[in-house]
Formats: structure tokens, sequence, C-alpha cells
């Protein structure tokens, strides 16, 4: 049987494993990514209830009202958790949402695992495309940094053009990242913060940054893996996720 979904908030959620009333696990996806993206780490962590929802614009979550703020990521995030026990994985800019999140010191949040969460206020950090760059040609270009050239090329037209039309969306959230949405030293959970051995200076830079900031944070380097760990590298980032588990103290 496939995992069971439902609606909260609009959004299309996902839940797979058994029902844990003391852990589950909650996935969040990136930019031009949906919960399917999570999937296979999701397969990897069988025997705990793994929730993974598509975020506004994307996935089946695509039709759902556009997010008006960034506290909305958060509100929605929340809204999944549904003040159950909890950690949170979060890739990326879902990473950023899971550490923004954190800051609150939301009483059901046991431990947060990050993977290459950008730090874009940094001075060092790249700024989002300019208003006179086309935003699908900006996915385009994201997603073929990412995943590669070849395949790129090799997905249908349909899924091409479906991922190019998300570049509005991936734009903004870019845009919303220049604000500093986290301070990692706020945070008194377990914080996990990984990084491909294969990623470039920035993400080494910004992981070692938020990791120093942690209280109790561990920064691990998942060898051979880029920025596409979730999909590249399952197991290595459910390992982040186990890791997170054992250092909250959360048996079961």
């Amino acid at each position: 049987m496939g995992p069971y979904q439902q609606k909260v908030r609009e959004l299309a959620v996902y839940r797979s494993g058994p029902n844990d009333l003391d852990l589950q696990i909650v996935l969040v996806h990136g930019a031009i990514d949906r919960a399917a993206g999570m999937i296979r780490i999701a397969r990897r962590l069988k025997q705990h209830e793994v929730i993974r929802y598509d975020r506004r614009g994307y996935g089946r979550s695509a039709n759902a009202p556009a997010t008006e703020s960034f506290s909305q990521q958060i509100d929605d995030l929340h809204a999944v958790m549904a003040d159950r026990p909890t950690v949170v994985f979060g890739h990326s800019y879902g990473g950023v949402i899971a550490l923004a999140l954190a800051t609150q010191r939301n009483s059901a949040l046991r431990a947060v695992v990050i993977f290459e969460a950008p730090r874009a206020w940094e001075k060092w950090w790249p700024a989002p495309p300019p208003d006179d760059v086309n935003p699908a040609d900006a996915a385009e270009h994201f997603l073929r940094r990412v995943i590669g050239n070849e395949r790129w090329d090799g997905l249908g037209e349909v899924v091409r053009q479906r991922r190019r039309s998300e570049g509005t969306l991936m734009v903004e959230e870019l845009r919303e990242q220049v604000t500093r949405r986290y301070d990692a030293r706020q945070i008194d959970i377990p914080l996990i913060v990984g990084v491909g051995q294969q990623s470039g200076d920035r993400a080494q830079r910004a992981a070692a940054a938020t990791a120093s900031e942690g209280e109790k944070s561990r920064l691990v380097t998942i060898a051979g893996a880029g920025h596409a760990a979730p999909m590249t590298h399952p197991e290595a980032v459910a390992g982040l996720i186990r890791l997170a588990i054992t250092d909250a103290g959360i048996t079961n």
C-alpha cells in the first residue's frame, strides 16, 4: 500500500510507516522539488512514521493559495506537525524553514536535521537572479547544476516545462532568504548539519557556520554527495536523521 495522502491547510501530505505517538519524522523539500523528492529517505526509515508534504506551489499543492510571507511556510510546517513529538529534516530551502521553526522553540520539535540550508543574507552568498533574468531560465540553470545536464536532457518535455514554470516561485523563495530567517544560536535542541563532500566552498562554509552556532549541533559530511543527496545518497541522509533521534534521547 502506498503512502496515505491527506490535506492539511490545502497542502498534500503523505504519511508512511507505523502510527507512533512518541515520534514522527517530517521531511521538508527545497525549491523546485516536491514530497516525491524525499521518498527515498522515507523508504529507509520504515520503522518510523514519516510525513512528507508538497509545499505551496509544488506537486499536488500547486493549487493551494500562494505563500504570502515566509511566516506562512513556518505555519504550514507547524500545522503538518500537529503538535506531535517530531524530528524535522529540511533540504536546502526546506532547511531554512526547519531552522526558522526551531528558533521559535516549538515544544513539539525534538531535533532538527538540515542538509545544505543556504545563508543567503551573508555577503559571500550569491544574490538572487536579477529582474531581467527569465525565472524559467533561472530554474533550468539551477536544476542543470544540481542534477546535471544529462539527467535534465533525459527528462520528458512535459516535466521540463513544469520545472521551468516553477521558476517564478523559486526566485521568490530565493529573495525571501536575503532577509535572515534563522539564527542557530537560538536553537537549544539537537541540530545535525549535513553537507555533501562534493558540494562547493559556499555550501561548506554555510554548513560550518551554522553548526558552529548551534548549542547542541554536529557537522556531518556525506562522502561523495552533492546538493542532491536526498536522491543520490538517501541512506546517508537517513543516517543523519537517526543520529538526531539518538541525540534527542528518543527511544522507540
